[in-house]
C-alpha cells in the first residue's frame, strides 16, 4: 500500500509569497499609469507651445509688415501721439482742489478772467557748514525741484481797484488753509484801464492785474 503526504505547510508559504507580490504588481501599474499621463501631458504641451510659436511668428511678420509699410510712418506718427497724451494724463496737475481754496476767497468786485496752473522746475542753492574746527568755507549746492504755480489773471472794478487788488492779495495771504500750502504770493502786474467814468452811465474804474501764487516744496511744511 502506498503512503500519500500532503505538505499543508508547504501551500501556506507559497501562498503567503503569491500575496507578497501582488502589492508589488499593484505600484508597478500605479508607475507605469502615471508614466503614461505625464507622457500624454507632456506630448499635449508640446503641441500647444508648437502653435503658440507658429502664432508669434506670425504676430511678429505681421508686425514688421505695418512698421515698414507705406502707412509705417503714419502709424509711428499716432502712436507717438498716444504717447504724448497718455504721458501728459499721467502728469495732469488736479486744479479742482486749488479752485475750491480760491473761489470762497474772491470778491464780488473782483472777476477772474483766466486761471493757469503749472508744473515748474526751479533751481536753489542749499547752504552746507563744514566743521567748525576747520577753516572750511560754506559752500552752496544747487538743487532742482518741482513747485506748482498758480497765475491768476482777472480784473478789478471799483472807484479804486488798485485797493481792491491789494485787499484781495492780504486775503490770500491771511487764509489759513490756502496760506498753508502756498510759499508766496506776489503780484506780479497791474494796469488801470482808463475809460469815461465821470460820465452818467458810464461803468466804474476797472484793473487788470496778474497774480502769482507759488506753493510750497512738495513734501514741505
Amino acid at each position: 500500500m502506498t503512503a500519500i503526504t500532503l505538505n499543508l505547510l508547504a501551500e501556506e508559504q507559497q501562498a503567503q509569497v503569491a500575496r507578497a507580490h501582488d502589492p508589488l504588481k499593484i505600484l508597478i501599474a500605479l508607475g507605469l499609469t502615471l508614466l503614461s499621463i505625464v507622457v500624454a501631458c507632456g506630448s499635449i504641451f508640446s503641441v500647444i507651445r508648437g502653435q503658440k510659436s507658429v502664432e508669434l511668428q506670425a504676430l511678429e511678420a505681421q508686425w514688421k509688415k505695418t512698421v515698414n509699410s507705406d502707412n509705417g510712418a503714419a502709424f509711428q506718427r499716432t502712436r507717438a501721439l498716444a504717447e504724448e497724451i497718455i504721458a501728459l494724463n499721467h502728469a495732469r496737475v488736479l486744479m479742482a482742489p486749488q479752485l475750491a481754496m480760491v473761489k470762497d476767497l474772491i470778491p464780488s468786485t473782483i472777476q477772474l478772467s483766466q486761471l493757469n496752473l503749472v508744473l515748474a522746475m526751479e533751481t536753489i542753492t542749499t547752504d552746507t557748514h563744514g566743521d567748525e574746527s576747520s577753516d572750511a568755507k560754506r559752500a552752496a549746492h544747487p538743487k532742482t525741484i518741482e513747485r506748482l504755480v498758480l497765475r491768476l489773471e482777472g480784473v478789478a472794478s471799483s472807484s479804486r481797484p488798485e485797493l481792491e487788488v491789494d485787499q484781495f492779495l492780504r486775503t490770500l495771504r491771511n487764509d489759513a488753509h490756502f496760506s498753508a500750502v502756498v510759499e508766496d504770493i506776489q503780484l506780479r502786474s497791474i494796469s488801470r484801464v482808463f475809460n469815461d467814468a465821470g460820465k452818467p452811465g458810464q461803468a466804474m474804474p476797472t484793473a487788470n492785474f496778474t497774480i502769482e501764487c507759488r506753493y510750497k516744496e512738495k513734501g514741505k511744511k
